[in-house]
């Protein structure tokens, strides 16, 4: 019954509501020699919706100030996502997983919390980056 449901919420969800864009603490560095051309590996990401929360994250630790730049993630597929933290979480190891989750539950988690685990390297080709100055 729950793969029946599931099918329809998907069927019923527009393409554009079947990927997301999120935010990524990034330096320049980072910038210049992953994102820029998506020379990813096969490790998860963190990214969040609040675009304020990922620029305290912009900090270059060898010249040690912040960068005040934003990655841009657009176009992740919901299948991206692997887990979802509290918004009041103590610590990065507070991650709940969410990979087996249905669509539609995934749906319901992406749009009540704000910081992600996403899995992007099979999704590369998909995925588009921009650098944002914040």
């Amino acid at each position: 019954m729950n793969k029946f449901i599931d099918k329809i919420l998907k069927e019923a969800v527009s393409e554009t509501e079947q990927s997301f864009t999120m935010y990524s603490g990034v330096s320049l560095d980072q910038w210049e020699k992953i994102w820029k051309e998506k020379k990813l590996t096969d490790r998860l990401t963190n990214v969040t919706s609040d675009i304020s929360f990922a620029a305290d994250y912009s900090y270059d630790f060898q010249l040690g100030k912040y960068d005040d730049v934003v990655l841009e993630i657009s176009n992740i597929p919901i299948e991206a996502f692997v887990g979802y933290r509290k918004n009041n979480y103590k610590g990065d190891t507070d991650f709940k997983n969410i990979s087996q989750l249905s669509y539609h539950n995934k749906i319901i988690i992406i749009n009540k919390y704000s910081l992600f685990l996403v899995d992007l390297f099979k999704f590369k080709n998909q995925i588009s980056v921009k650098l944002i100055k914040v």
